[in-house]
This record gives C-alpha cells, structure tokens and sequence, in this order.
C-alpha cells in the first residue's frame, strides 16, 4: 500500500461516512433503514454484507486498537476494489483509478464497468454496455485516456456516473448524497491528475 493507494482508500472511508478523518474518528455506525446492508457499519463495511470483517473491525475498535483498525478498512478498501487496476493495467492514472475504485466500492463491479463503458462510447469507443471490461474496454479505455487526456475523461465519467445514479429507484431517497459523493470524487480524482502525469512521464522515459 503506497502513499497515493493510502490517500485513495481513505478518501472512499471519508466519502462513506464524512465525520471519518482518520483512526481516531473510526466509528461504528447505525445504516439508514432503506439500506440494504444490514444495520451496522463501519466506513461502508457492513455488518450484512461482509459480516466476517466487520466483526475483526468491531473488534479491534473495542479493544482500542485503532490504528490497526484503520489500516485494515484501508486495505479493505483496496482489496476490494482492486480489479480497477487490472482494468487499466498499471498505476500510470491514479485519478482516472481512483473515481472507478470509488464507484466500485460504493456501487460494486457490473455498475462500475457500465459507467466506464459508458463513458467511453462518449468518446467514441462502440462498446457494448455489458458491465464487463473486457481486453476490448480495457484497451479502449487506453486508446480514450491517450486521446483526450486524463482530465477530459474524468469530466466524462462523472456525468456518466451521476446519470447512473439518477437512474437508480432509491434516487428519491439517497440521490442528493450521490452526488454530492460523485462531485466529491470528482474533486478529489482531479488533484491526482498531475500525479498520472508524472507517472506518465516516467513510464514513457523508461520506454
């Protein structure tokens, strides 16, 4: 876990439960009735859907263990997500991997895979909407960053998330929160921009 992986996950811990800074403010707390998680959570780690983690979490909580709490939902975080790596295929755009990994936390695989094929047909790219990013998605999601930059794309995927979101049946309920997250995010992708950059950089110099 580097420094940038750190400050992703938690970001996604703050953007789960905002008075979330650090370890000393980890908490459990009570889910919303509509939610479908279960009843307790910690940072978007839920008593229904993870049981087995969220009770190692409580647990160190209890204890007062709380750095180790803390660097378990960080890794939490980034297991979890870990897939959005393999879909652009190197840590070169840590904006562009950050807003998927947020997405996929907070709205799982196919949802993620969706909005990014989506917003890559914005682009151009004719995909399928199937939710899988397949060799085709990934390597047009290549072909899009390198085309456009990484700036232009991010703009893209967030209305593309947003749209996502207005779409769901619990809009009415939780949609105000949605996207206030997704322009969070949104904020948040952008100051790595000039981190991908940097990467960018260094990977074409040692090509």
């Amino acid at each position: 876990m580097d420094t940038t992986e750190k400050k992703m996950a938690a970001a996604i811990l703050r953007f789960e439960d905002s008075r979330v800074t650090g370890p000393d403010s980890l908490r459990v707390s009570r889910l919303p009735a509509a939610d479908k998680g279960g009843k307790w959570e910690i940072c978007g780690i839920c008593d229904g859907i993870e049981p087995d983690v969220f009770n190692r979490l409580k647990a160190l909580l209890d204890a007062g263990r709380r750095e180790e709490a803390w660097e378990g939902c960080l890794q939490y975080v980034l297991d979890n997500t870990a897939a959005v790596r393999s879909w652009l295929g190197s840590d070169a755009f840590p904006a562009t991997e950050f807003m998927l990994r947020d997405h996929f936390f907070n709205s799982g695989s196919r949802n993620t895979g969706k909005i990014l094929q989506r917003a890559l047909n914005v682009h151009g790219a004719g995909l399928v909407v199937d939710g899988i990013p397949g060799k085709q998605t990934r390597q047009m999601l290549k072909t899009v960053l390198a085309q456009t930059g990484e700036s232009e794309f991010l703009s893209t995927l967030n209305e593309r998330r947003k749209s996502f979101y207005r779409s769901c049946k619990q809009f009415p309920v939780f949609g105000k929160g949605w996207l206030n997250r997704s322009n969070e995010a949104y904020r948040f992708a952008q100051s790595l921009v000039s981190v991908s950059y940097t990467h960018l950089r260094a990977h074409e110099t040692a090509a």
